[in-house]
Order: structure tokens, then sequence, then C-alpha cells
């Protein structure tokens, strides 16, 4: 798309007036006899948009949601010993309120394992228990058999520091029936631990080894968090406040495409410039950015989704979304798990929904979804709290003393709105699913939740960068709000004209 001549059009500026369309990659490929018997998986860590998998003239698979890292099981439909052809189509028409880019934009992996083998994204690393003489490291890698017989295989585990040195080891054996997967769950111990942070980014690395079968790499961060209305967040045991800058996800002149060198350069120069977390607006994060923060020490609240159910563009993910959403939040939850960078999950971005009883029951099965699959983290959702009452704007407008006059000023107009007792009764619902409630361009309810709500724990996840200082004294006032988000942090391709009010 970065490619394309720019189109001027009344609909075009959400998208900086690059058109849309319809794309096809072709890719004609070798695949060796010794592969026959064997898995063969491709797995595509991004497609813009509705992308449609063809191996061989065949249908092998599709995924409409454009950031979900999806996987495609190719081995029916290959010929051994021969050239093989994969055929990917992509569309991106009017289904984005920013610059989305189009096709595949995110690396692409040809995966060959045994019918007996771990599975992709197979090693989950938590650490449960934290002390200053020892962490407990919960491994649990899940191991598959697609064979049809009853197996049994050796698992050695291997814990390494930074320097690379074997700190914690242990070994079994897993027995898996025949076509179905099991969890070896093991519990290590690492003496003296070196504790992941913002300013120590200490990462400890995995590998777990299927004895001549199957082998696998995760790197780690051992960490604690905590969350409370006294002392807001806590990483190890410290009380942080995040200095949060909102990214979308396009590197300027470089489009849509995922460059690691380039996610890297933005969270470089991002944390240089005095911010110590990232919230990824209004889509999963990249495997690439997520290792640049683990990295260098870059706090992430990933973003699931910018539309439930209630579309923003004509075609958007709200047509997809009832039939996919789970499958799309446990893509992000999966590619997530293992990244110490991650501290929170938002389930959306000014959702419509949320001031209304159905809303409040999508979000509470979204919330409830994340928290069986990842109950280490924190939920959130970016309510915009004008946005939830439109329907009852007109009648507001008439109601508050002055509001009209703060038409001119959108900030003021949100924040006139967003103390109102009917975003307070209509929001309640949604807000009481989170474990943190996550506000957009609505800092007048800071004042005004601690004292009618006590115990909720805010986010300012989207604000006005010209109110930063002004926020981030509210921030430090309140202990019950733990941090802010900046409109935006990184200059973005898309929404042209934005500045101009």
């Amino acid at each position: 798309m970065i490619e394309q001549v720019r189109v001027p059009s009344e609909e075009g500026g959400a998208g900086g007036y690059f058109p849309g369309g319809e794309y096809e990659y072709r890719k004609t490929f070798f695949v060796p006899e010794e592969h026959r018997g064997k898995r063969v998986v491709i797995e595509f860590e991004g497609v813009y948009r509705d992308a449609v998998v063809f191996i061989n003239g065949d249908y092998a698979g599709q995924r409409p949601y454009g950031y979900s890292l999806f996987r495609i099981d190719a081995d029916r439909f290959l010929r051994f010993g021969q050239d093989n052809e994969i055929r990917v189509e992509a569309r991106a028409h009017q289904d984005s309120r920013w610059y989305s880019g189009a096709g595949i934009y995110r690396d692409t992996w040809l995966l060959v394992g045994e019918v007996v083998r771990i599975a992709p994204d197979g090693v989950r690393v938590a650490t449960p228990d934290i002390d200053a003489e020892r962490a407990v490291v919960e491994v649990a890698p899940t191991v598959v058999n697609d064979s049809i017989e009853i197996r049994t295989a050796d698992l050695l585990i291997e814990l390494r520091d930074v320097a690379g040195a074997v700190v914690a080891t242990g070994a079994g054996k897993i027995t898996v029936l025949p076509g179905e997967s099991a969890i070896a769950r093991q519990r290590l111990y690492v003496r003296d631990p070196a504790l992941w942070s913002v300013a120590e980014p200490a990462l400890y690395t995995c590998d777990v080894t299927l004895v001549g079968l199957d082998s696998e790499r995760v790197t780690f961060g051992i960490r604690s968090l905590r969350l409370d209305p006294v002392h807001g967040l806590r990483l190890n045991g410290e009380s942080v406040k995040l200095r949060g800058a909102c990214v979308h996800h396009d590197n300027g002149v470089l489009g849509a495409a995922t460059h690691a060198r380039a996610e890297e350069r933005r969270v470089q120069i991002l944390k240089e410039a005095g911010f110590n977390a990232i919230r990824m607006s209004h889509h999963p994060m990249s495997k690439a950015m997520l290792d640049a923060c683990d990295r260098l020490g870059m706090l992430v609240v990933d973003e699931a989704f910018d539309v439930w159910t209630s579309a923003k563009s004509p075609y958007d993910y709200s047509l997809s979304f009832p039939e996919w959403w789970a499958r799309d939040i446990e893509a992000m939850v999966a590619k997530d798990y293992n990244h110490p960078s991650v501290i929170m999950y938002s389930i959306g971005n000014e959702i419509p929904e949320t001031g209304t009883p159905s809303g409040a029951a999508w979000g509470r099965k979204l919330a409830e979804k994340v928290r069986a699959l990842d109950g280490t983290r924190y939920v959130t959702n970016a309510i915009n709290n004008m946005l939830a009452v439109m329907s009852e704007l007109a009648s507001l407008r008439e109601q508050a003393a002055g509001i009209n006059t703060l038409m001119a000023d959108a900030g003021d107009m949100m924040n006139a709105v967003a103390v109102s007792d009917v975003v307070t009764e209509r929001t309640a619902e949604s807000y009481s699913v989170l474990d943190v409630a996550g506000m957009n361009y609505s800092d007048s309810r800071y004042a005004l939740d601690r004292e009618r709500f006590p115990d909720r724990i805010i986010l300012g996840t989207e604000t006005f960068p010209t109110r930063i200082d002004r926020n981030w004294a509210l921030v430090q006032q309140y202990s019950t709000v733990i941090g802010d988000f900046t409109w935006t942090g990184w200059d973005y391709l898309g929404e042209v004209g934005i500045g101009r009010p």
C-alpha cells in the first residue's frame, strides 16, 4: 500500500488517502521427500486483511483479523519431492480508522516437526513466587501427539541466566495419548534471581528438549506484579507510575511492514524521551517490538481490538468479531505470555457498546477469556466515556451549564460529559469487569471516582499531549491513578488532518 499513489476522497483521510484493494501473493517452494509423515505448518505473524490461504490450488485456511498471528496446517496439501505453490489473498477497503497497510506485512515461517512435538508457542514460563533468596519458575510446555499410539518421551529443561550459565534444571517423562496434547508442568528454583525491571531488564532463557524429537528456546524475565488502590501498580514490590505513549503500528515512510530494527528504534527513542510504557493502539503488538521492549525495559499494554459488534468503518472487523473474537484473544495471549514487558491486556478501545448492558456483557466475556488464558496480568479497556453515552449527548448538552461553550474544545467537552451521572450509571458495569479502569480523555473523573469508587484503579489510557504536564500532576496526586498515556507518542500515517482542530 505504501507504494501506491494516494487518491483524494471524502472517506480516505483516515487511511492517509492511500487506496485499498485486493492483493495476491504467490510463492513456489520445494518440499523434500523426507518431510513426508512430518507435520508442516505455515505461520503468518500478520496479514492485513481478510487473509485466505491456498496451497496447490486448494483452500487451506483463512483469518479475517489483520493483526493476529495464525497458522495453516499445510502437510495434507503438499506434494513431497516436488515444487509446491502457496497463494495468499488479502483485501483492505474502508476497514480501519488509520493507515493499516495491506498484505503480508509481518514475517512468515515454515515450521516442520515430528508427529510428537512441542506445540508452537507451546512453552509457557511464569514466575508466581519470588523473594530475595529464590524465584519459583513454572515451566509448562505443551506436547502434541498426532500419532496413532501412546507415546512417552524424555523431557529436559534448562534455565540460563543473562551470561548463559545454567541456573536450574529439570527432567522427567511425559506420556501423551494418541491424537491429544498434554502439559508437562515443572517447578524450578532460581537462587538469587536477577529481577526484570525498567531500569535493569534482566532476561533469562528456557531450553525445553523432547529427547530425540524436538526442542524449543524461549526468553523470559523474573518479575512480580501487584495492584491495589493504596500503592497502585507495584513492579517487584516497588510502586511504578506509567509514563505512557500510545503508538500505532506503522513505521512512517516504511509503511506497515514490521522491521525489527525500526521497532527497536522507536522503543529506544521513546525511552530516551522519558516514557516507560507503550500502549499499542489499537491492535496487538508485533513480536519484534515485544522483543525490543523486553530487552530495553519498556512496559507494555497490549490491545486486542478497536471494534466489537458496533462498526466504526463500513467494512471493519465488527463484521467478523462475533465469530472470531475468542481465537484472536487466544492468539494475542499466546504471543505475549513469556514477555516480561507485558503487564496488561486491553480488550478494546473506545467501544461504543460499553455504555449498554449488552456491551458490559461482552466486556465481561472478553475479560474472563483473557483471565482464563493468563491469570498473571491485568485486564483493562480503554473506554471513552462520551462515546459510551453518545445517544444521550443531545440531552446532556441541554442539561449541563456551559457545555455548549466547551464545544470548541473537544477535551473540555469530553471531560464535562465524563463526570455526568449518566456516564457514572451507564459505564458502572463495564468498569466493574476490569482490573484497571482505562479512561480516554476523562481526567475529570479521577477525583470524582476516588470518592464514589474508592477501590477503582484508573489508567489514563489516552489523553491529549498538550495536557501531559497537568495529567502527570494528577497521576502523582492520586494513588488510584496508575499512569497516563499520551495520544500519541509517535507520529503515524493516517487520520490526516486530526491536528487541525
